[in-house]
């Protein structure tokens, strides 16, 4: 009896001991009222450690969803550009339409207003959607501003002169791609300095999956020459007398967009636009050496 009551009184004690153990701990947790200074420390740099490794993947992710999207707009304007060959017995636009004053870029543009009306968004590439502001490199700025530049750049979009935009009040009509003007069917010997008998006219091409038709541009249309020399900078703009750069862009990494006469869209480096066919007698043999800039490498 008597062990039987020591050893009840001694688990009694080592139970009362260790209740007052975890009674402390708990007493002693709860009075902390938060981090130290070191682990607050800890926890941002390990947050800023991940950001700096998500958040490249997650630029990275959006860029490829933009040049998808790209690519899927020029690929419904292989169906109008087809649609609209069809109707006209194969051949394309006069380069003379002129309609309201919009100059001669727009000639491409006003067929297929209603298309604009019905989808704006299908005559920018997502990566150009903003103005160009004033200066010598591209700067961005709204659609909306005043003082946004006619031309747009790599990343910036151009506006059509005197064709308003229906869905913007006040505004003009923009976009991000543009025409190889040697496929105008013009009506005349010579257009804007180009001997219009080098123009394909008609959408049959002997060569249709070399020969560009519409792409990422920085200005409506342009009709390049084996004899144009690159850009230096990415986006240099010198008043269309140098017809290659209005292609010769680093859009999606160093190059652009194509979409051939076959209806293919394909990537191109603007270093290697020299190579492709943009008239009936284009030589790439005729194109003079340069230094490739910088940028297009």
């Amino acid at each position: 009896m008597g062990q039987d009551l020591d050893w009840n009184l001694w688990t009694g004690v080592l139970y009362w001991r260790t209740s007052r153990v975890n009674v402390s701990y708990v007493e002693a947790t709860m009075k902390r009222r938060g981090f130290t200074l070191i682990e607050l420390l800890v926890v941002i740099a390990i947050l800023a450690i991940l950001a700096a490794l998500l958040l490249p993947a997650f630029s990275a992710s959006k860029d490829q969803a933009r040049n998808v999207a790209c690519i899927s707009n020029l690929r419904e304007w292989s169906v109008l550009w087809r649609l609209y060959t069809d109707e006209n017995n194969g051949s394309f636009m006069s380069s003379a339409i002129n309609a309201g004053g919009a100059g001669p870029g727009a000639a491409w543009l006003l067929p297929f207003t209603n298309e604009y009306n019905k989808n704006p968004a299908l005559f920018l590439c997502p990566k150009a959607t903003d103005r160009r502001g004033p200066g010598k490199h591209e700067t961005h700025t709204s659609p909306d501003d005043p003082n946004a530049l006619d031309w747009g750049g790599p990343t910036t979009a151009y506006d059509f002169r005197n064709v308003p935009d229906v869905h913007h009040s006040g505004s003009w009509i923009t976009a991000s791609y543009g025409l190889n003007s040697w496929v105008y069917n013009p009506d005349t010997n010579n257009f804007q300095g180009r001997l219009t008998v080098y123009n394909w006219r008609r959408s049959d091409n002997p060569e249709p999956s070399l020969t560009p038709l519409f792409l990422d541009s920085m200005w409506c249309d342009g009709g390049p020459h084996e004899t144009d020399l690159p850009p230096q900078n990415d986006g240099d703009w010198d008043n269309m007398n140098t017809q290659m750069f209005t292609f010769a862009l680093g859009r999606h990494a160093n190059g652009v967009n194509i979409l051939f006469f076959d209806n293919s869209v394909r990537y191109s480096r603007a270093r290697d636009l020299w190579q492709l066919p943009w008239h009936k007698n284009w030589d790439a043999g005729a194109v003079p050496p340069f230094k490739v800039p910088d940028w297009m490498n």
